[in-house]
């Protein structure tokens, strides 16, 4: 089973959050202050160190005012992986509790766990509860959300071990399983070597280990670990083994990585997996002690794991290594934190793709923006940037991000910032194509903006057309003729004679330099005023 929906109300930093985890892998990514603190500590409820909790008084949900609330609840929905894995030895004691949903015909199990505050008291439940919200009439709840925890454990993996010494460890059960999946490997490819393969897999042994293993349980004989201690080319073999694994689709190669994880897990000792349980792995920022080339290696294979996966990340590296549906943006509102997420298949698929290559492999940071402004080329991003710092706005610091929209086309833009909860504003061209470029931001603005709260349209065909009537046409009379006085021709071939004799980039930089020299004044009042409304728009929410 899987977490497929967690609430919670009243607990720690949040007041009220809904969120719908994905099966596979949840990237979370936010600002600071959206709760993630306290939604990890949530999830850890769920975990074998901590079954049966029992709230205290600093649990409960506190203001920036330090006003505390009465109560709180955490309510859990697990759901089928599969149809029917209720039906299997170690799940059927959980059928009386579950509940089979529509169209899907999956059993869900809601566990929900609440607190009062009562005079001096607080009053804890641990329930397991129907579609109705109402506790399933059973004697043995505490025993069978034992057994819901137990198969399906939360395990949060905060790596605090300095990353030049990742040891590994001397477990036999994970040598038998490596060993397994290296003979499946080969029988699926001869692109591999044994010595490439083992390589390999020892370097996946050590990455999972470096995360999974509690420090005090590690291997304690330093000097060896120092000795086998994964090498640059063991890391590209466990690269190469990555792409193997991404074209396979062979369910006992997933069995044989989570046989790998289970018995480097029986290090922890305290708790020990059942052969039957299928973690659900929690990793905070992992991105912060690995090098962006061992992470991106390292979430690959664990991409293969069968478990679910939570993770929370600042990284633009690591979120651009998921699929659009595992990407959700927490928003922090005054009553409540919102989440926003791509539901799958609510994009065309000839939409995705552009989100995935324009956005997430080109610009990943930009999911991370509260406002995209978005221009038609690349010679807007130049000039825009640096003339709206001249003007007093620095952009990334309010979180704005431009985007040049001319080859993934505006409609998928717009439409994937409306569904993450990202503002936009669009500066367009005043040509035919600037005209359709307006239209399209009419149909799409919020019904709460009027279109002129996130759209400026130029006075003319283009970008540079506009800053030559604005104050500039010496700059490019000086580019393409050498001189300052009257040409007589007209003004889009001068532009053109300049950039034939220069380029777009020199001379959006010879622009900018040009208004650093002459001060914000030399800046175009339209830009100034549509800096100020982008500004504006990022902090909406505030």
């Amino acid at each position: 089973m899987f977490i497929e929906q967690i609430e919670i109300v009243g607990f720690k930093g949040i007041n009220q959050l809904s969120l719908k985890l994905n099966a596979k892998s949840s990237v979370l990514i936010g600002e600071n202050r959206w709760g993630r603190s306290s939604l990890i500590s949530a999830l850890k409820l769920l975990s074998l160190d901590n079954k049966f909790y029992q709230f205290i008084d600093s649990d409960f949900y506190h203001d920036q005012f330090e006003n505390y609330g009465n109560t709180i609840s955490i309510k859990t929905t697990y759901c089928e992986s599969h149809l029917d894995e209720l039906n299997s030895q170690a799940y059927q004691p959980l059928l009386a509790v579950s509940d089979r949903s529509e169209p899907d015909k999956l059993h869900r199990i809601t566990y929900q766990i609440t607190a009062e505050k009562q005079d001096d008291n607080i009053v804890t439940q641990h329930q397991l509860i129907d579609n109705f919200g109402k506790p399933f009439n059973i004697e043995n709840h505490k025993l069978l959300i034992a057994i819901l925890i137990s198969l399906n454990p939360v395990m949060t993996l905060k790596n605090s071990i300095n990353p030049e010494n990742i040891p590994i460890t001397n477990q036999p059960l994970s040598e038998y399983y490596i060993q397994q999946l290296s003979n499946q490997l080969k029988e699926n490819s001869a692109q591999l070597s044994q010595d490439e393969l083992h390589r390999g897999l020892q370097a996946a042994r050590a990455l999972l280990e470096y995360y999974f293993v509690d420090h005090e349980h590690r291997f304690h004989y330093k000097q060896i670990a120092k000795k086998t201690s994964p090498r640059s080319e063991d890391w590209d073999s466990l690269e190469r083994i990555n792409n193997i694994l991404d074209n396979l689709d062979n369910d006992y190669l997933r069995t044989a990585l989570l046989g790998i994880f289970g018995s480097i897990m029986s290090a922890k000792g305290d708790n020990p997996l059942s052969q039957s349980s299928v973690p659900i792995l929690i990793l905070e920022e992992p991105e912060s002690q690995l090098h962006p080339i061992i992470l991106s290696v390292g979430f690959r294979l664990l991409k293969h794991l069968p478990t679910q996966k939570i993770i929370t990340s600042n990284s633009s590296d690591l979120v651009s290594l998921f699929p659009l549906e595992c990407i959700y943006r927490l928003i922090r509102l005054p009553d409540q934190i919102v989440v926003k997420y791509v539901a799958p298949n609510s994009l065309s698929a000839g939409d995705s793709r552009r989100i995935l290559f324009h956005v997430l492999y080109r610009r990943p940071l930009a999911l991370f923006a509260r406002c995209w402004l978005l221009v038609e080329g690349e010679t807007e991003v130049w000039l825009l940037r640096e003339l709206a710092e001249q003007s007093g706005y620095h952009l990334s610091s309010e979180g704005v991000q431009l985007l040049e929209f001319a080859q993934c086309g505006l409609k998928p833009l717009i439409k994937y910032a409306n569904k993450m909860g990202i503002h936009w504003y669009v500066i367009t061209d005043g040509d035919m194509a600037g005209k359709k470029y307006a239209e399209t931001v009419q149909s799409l603005c919020p019904e709460n903006k009027s279109p002129d709260d996130c759209l400026t349209v130029l006075p003319a065909r283009d970008i540079e057309n506009f800053l030559f009537k604005h104050g500039f046409s010496h700059v490019y009379k000086l580019v393409a003729y050498n001189t300052v006085q009257h040409i007589d021709m007209s003004v889009p071939k001068i532009i053109q004679k300049a950039i034939h004799k220069s380029s777009k980039p020199d001379l959006a930089i010879a622009v900018c330099d040009d208004a650093k020299s002459r001060g914000a004044n030399a800046i175009p009042t339209l830009l100034k005023e549509t800096f100020a409304k982008v500004v504006k728009v990022s902090k909406d929410w505030d």
